[in-house]
């Protein structure tokens, strides 16, 4: 870690990939790990002639672990804080071929500071989906590597403190999202799912988990125009000792995490009347 880091470690934690003291004392991963598994998928598509973008690069760890590897990398996220920290952390390790945009990944007039027909590998690691608006930056056969916090990540936690946000579809977040890329000319290569457990000492270390790393209970991807409510420790007190009388172990107080990895490729649509 650099200086710089510390602040950012307290303030963010785990939302930002950062230990802290907040961070769980154990997790089981039960065989498999996603953050290993999206380490791998990005040293095997990451070539030396690849120009990648990341989309929510956050405080540029996963960037600057990348970009010696490619020719040329992008980071663009919505902080201005932590933006300036991937740029610093670039500076600090000698970084000469990254380049960094703020702004929303679904902002049409930040899509618009992109080049077009650029990116050879696009990835989003727990942060924003692709948008319509970046298609015309990827190359014709552009891979996506996307993880996402799936719609399980945290039960029963949301329901017992009444911030679960219940699908309006029948199907499940994973057909939703593969829906949406195949509207845009993106086809799944693989889908992985993954369950893991978190372990906090006590329901304090809980709570300093919660209210650092707010989306737990408020999601940051759903539209503004639903309630955001972040942990509370006097409104959500009796909500976490309900929580955890039913879910502490010899372990400790367990928290269900879930994950999605998805690789998708860029392929053109063909369709050609059917002669009847």
């Amino acid at each position: 870690m650099f200086d710089f880091d510390i602040e950012l470690a307290r303030r963010y934690g785990a939302f930002t990939s950062y230990q802290s003291d907040a961070s769980p004392s154990a997790i089981e991963y039960y065989g498999e790990n996603p953050a290993a598994e999206m380490d791998r998928l990005l040293d095997h598509y990451a070539e030396a002639s690849s120009t990648v973008l990341e989309i929510g690069c956050g405080a540029g760890q996963t960037l600057c672990q990348l970009a010696p590897k490619v020719k040329q990398i992008w980071g663009l996220d919505s902080s201005e804080e932590l933006l300036s920290a991937t740029r610093l952390r670039g500076e600090r390790l000698g970084i000469t071929n990254a380049r960094y945009l703020l702004g929303a990944a679904n902002d049409p007039d930040v899509a618009k500071s992109l080049p077009d027909a650029t990116f050879d590998l696009v990835l989003s690691r727990r942060g924003p989906k692709f948008s319509e608006n970046l298609l015309r930056t990827l190359r014709k056969e552009a891979i996506l590597i996307q993880e996402i916090v799936s719609n399980l990540d945290g039960y029963p936690l949301g329901e017992i403190f009444g911030r679960r946000y219940l699908t309006p579809f029948s199907t499940s977040d994973q057909e939703v999202l593969l829906s949406e890329y195949a509207n845009l000319g993106l086809f799944p290569v693989s889908c992985k799912e993954y369950f893991y457990e978190e372990f906090f000492r006590d329901r304090e270390h809980l709570a300093a988990f919660l209210t650092q790393v707010s989306v737990m209970l408020s999601p940051w991807l759903l539209p503004r125009s639903l309630p955001h409510k972040p942990y509370d420790p006097v409104q959500d007190q009796g909500a976490l000792d309900l929580y955890a009388r039913y879910n502490t172990t010899e372990k400790g107080l367990r928290l269900l995490r879930q994950r999605k990895i998805f690789v998708l490729r860029r392929a053109e649509i063909v369709s050609s009347p059917v002669k009847l």
